[in-house]
């Protein structure tokens, strides 16, 4: 697939002449399709503070409770995960739609999570101190977001932006994949009826609101079965399964594999 250099090239040149690593979390894969990015781009884990110890909080963390903060902000602000380690995040929008999140900087914030490895620690000890003021570096990434967003423009690789109402339903199940959910509470979001709006997400995804439900479950289920080493049933759990048998049956029917086979693969 052919390789759009301009974002990658410029992060490259972001993070060089600032000393800030850039990461992009990318929703529903729109920039890993497009080979927007390098892959190594969308993945916290080439940072050695990030990947020693990684874990389910950590997809927890920077890939859903911030992209949760993102559908209520306009601009950067600075997020501490867990472990203790700063960064900026910048929701990435056109629009109404919000495609992602843009990553930047790496920093040690006050006190950090005890019995992670050694290897975390001795990373973490050669990080910088969170900045005093951040204004400067939130200018520089909310531009560097939105070149990112006008390279994909410009290219024509926006052109199948989604309307308002698919992104309000996709932004719906993201938002709500993990909780015991139904068709009702769409209806509610969205202000239409049950009927209404069961006819208004097929005709715009040509699939049921539970079909879709499930594909939102099992893509989360994706990120912590390749992530985190934890068990089905917490991930049934964190994914709105009733239970772990519940989950590789839904997961076998749409990806054709079982849960722990695809484990297999993805942490070979």
């Amino acid at each position: 697939m052919e390789r759009h250099p301009g974002p990658e090239a410029g992060f490259r040149a972001f993070e060089q002449q600032l000393g800030l690593p850039v990461t992009v979390i990318d929703n529903a894969h729109f920039f890993n399709r497009r080979a927007v990015f390098d892959p190594m781009r969308c993945s916290h884990r080439k940072h050695p503070a990030c990947r020693a110890g990684f874990d389910e909080r950590c997809i927890r963390h920077c890939r859903y409770a911030m992209n949760s903060r993102c559908l209520a902000e306009e601009g950067p602000f600075t997020a501490v995960c867990w472990k203790g380690l700063a960064q900026i995040v910048t929701p990435l929008r056109y629009g109404n739609v919000h495609y992602g999140m843009l990553y930047a900087g790496l920093w040690r914030n006050g006190e950090t999570a005890s019995g992670l490895p050694g290897d975390f620690y001795r990373s973490r000890e050669l990080l910088p101190e969170l900045p005093e003021s951040m204004a400067a570096l939130f200018a520089l990434c909310r531009l560097a977001a939105d070149g990112v967003m006008m390279h994909l423009l410009k290219t024509r690789l926006l052109e199948t932006v989604p309307d308002e109402r698919s992104a309000r339903i996709a932004a719906f199940l993201r938002e709500h994949a993990a909780a015991a959910v139904g068709l009702e509470d769409l209806a509610r979001e969205l202000g239409l009826s049950r009927s209404r709006t069961s006819f208004v997400v097929k005709q715009l995804f040509g699939k049921s609101f539970s079909r879709l439900l499930q594909a939102e479950r099992v893509e989360r289920a994706r990120h912590y079965l390749a992530g985190s080493a934890e068990k089905l049933h917490d991930i049934a759990r964190e994914c709105g399964f009733s239970d772990e048998f519940h989950l590789s049956r839904v997961f076998r029917q749409l990806t054709g594999i079982t849960p722990s086979e695809f484990r297999r693969r993805h942490r070979s």
